[in-house]
């Protein structure tokens, strides 16, 4: 299993990730906060030795790409993630992997990349006006005055999603929703199959928690639902 860099001009940035085998099929994309594309890599190795090869990069202002998060926004995710799908001639259809913020943005993919499986990681949802601000004070303010995620654009999206769906959750996680959680598994009305995992003790920061030696058996667990959905 071969395991490459890679940087890629985007706009006035530099995005940096990493392939695990051949011709990736599978991307991988990171939450907010301080997250980085690392934290999958101890799920995208044993994809790839499985035969499902992938790629994570770190959005702008995160881990090793370029720029600052503050000005940068949900749509500008989205293109950022068509760009490395377009520099690593990854043609639809595609898999894709999302965590937490990345979850909305891998739904907001679904129409341009076709997943034939997605699995997402405690997904995150935001409305429509949370697409069109810059990340910071104004996002914040318009995450703070949402109280109904029923109209999210990522459920509308997801609606139309017709592959397979893993959603893991933990029954820790205080930050996403309970209604969000249900929505996400309610919303995918054609999906060909829909599996819900729910990790007993488990924070929002799932990867942390799964990749700790303590919680081995989840993770072996979790993985082989993973290739389960994505090999179909």
């Amino acid at each position: 299993m071969n395991t490459s860099d890679f940087s890629l001009p985007f706009d006035d940035l530099v995005l940096k990730g990493s392939t695990f085998g051949a011709a990736p099929r599978l991307m991988s994309l990171h939450g907010g906060g301080t997250a980085r594309h690392t934290g999958v890599h101890y799920l995208l190795r044993p994809l790839a030795e499985a035969g499902v090869p992938g790629v994570a990069f770190d959005f702008s202002g995160h881990g090793d790409s370029s720029g600052v998060v503050a000005g940068s926004g949900l749509r500008h995710r989205v293109a950022q993630a068509r760009a490395v799908a377009d520099h690593l001639a990854m043609a639809p259809p595609l898999c894709l992997i999302g965590t937490s913020m990345g979850g909305h943005v891998a739904c907001r993919l679904v129409e341009h990349f076709q997943p034939r499986a997605m699995v997402l990681f405690c997904p995150a949802a935001y409305s429509a006006e949370a697409e069109t601000v810059p990340f910071g004070p104004d996002f914040q303010r318009v995450l703070r005055g949402t109280t109904d995620f029923g109209d999210s654009p990522a459920f509308d999206a997801l609606e139309n999603f017709e592959g397979r769906l893993l959603l893991v959750f933990g029954d820790a996680d205080t930050v996403i929703p309970p209604a969000v959680q249900r929505a996400y598994a309610d919303r995918a009305r054609r999906a060909s199959s829909v599996e819900l995992i729910r990790l007993a003790g488990a924070p929002h920061r799932l990867h942390g928690w799964l990749d700790d030696p303590a919680h081995t058996a989840r993770r072996r667990h979790v993985l082989d639902r993973m290739r389960a959905t994505l090999a179909g």
